[in-house]
């Protein structure tokens, strides 16, 4: 307490938090962000070098999800996605806001992805974006 009050900063407890906010509500709307506004870090593996975080922001994940609707990939309304890759991903982002963008229902996996089949038999997934290691162990088990 004493160390926040010498850096200037004032400790509120969570319960203070919501009654300021209750009796000043005009004060809690959300600021729109800017287009160069941090919208997430994403960490690297480090496969290419050491493991870092790049900033993304707003324009670049729209700028893709955009890019992704006018080069003409097929997402509609009536189409299910089945997301299992890390929601920290940033592919797994630019999906996500597709598919807001175009009204597409998201499926979530059970979190097993050795059972992601079973997943798919509930959700039947119209659209299955993956990478190309899964595809080839779904390909193996097919022949």
């Amino acid at each position: 307490m004493i160390e926040a009050k010498d850096a200037g900063l004032h400790l509120y407890h969570f319960n203070d938090v919501i009654n300021i906010g209750a009796q000043n509500p005009e004060t809690i709307l959300p600021a729109e962000p800017e287009t160069e506004s941090v919208y997430m870090f994403c960490y690297t593996s480090g496969t290419t070098g050491d493991p870092k975080a790049a900033k993304l922001t707003h324009r670049n994940i729209l700028s893709v999800a955009t890019s992704a609707n006018y080069a003409g990939v097929p997402i509609f309304h009536s189409d299910c996605v089945i997301s299992y890759l890390p929601l920290a991903h940033s592919f797994e982002k630019v999906l996500f806001t597709l598919c807001l963008v175009k009204g597409v229902r998201i499926g979530y996996y059970a979190g097993d992805v050795n059972k992601l089949t079973d997943d798919c038999q509930v959700l039947k997934p119209t659209l299955f974006p993956s990478v190309p290691r899964l595809f080839n162990r779904i390909f193996d088990k097919i022949n």
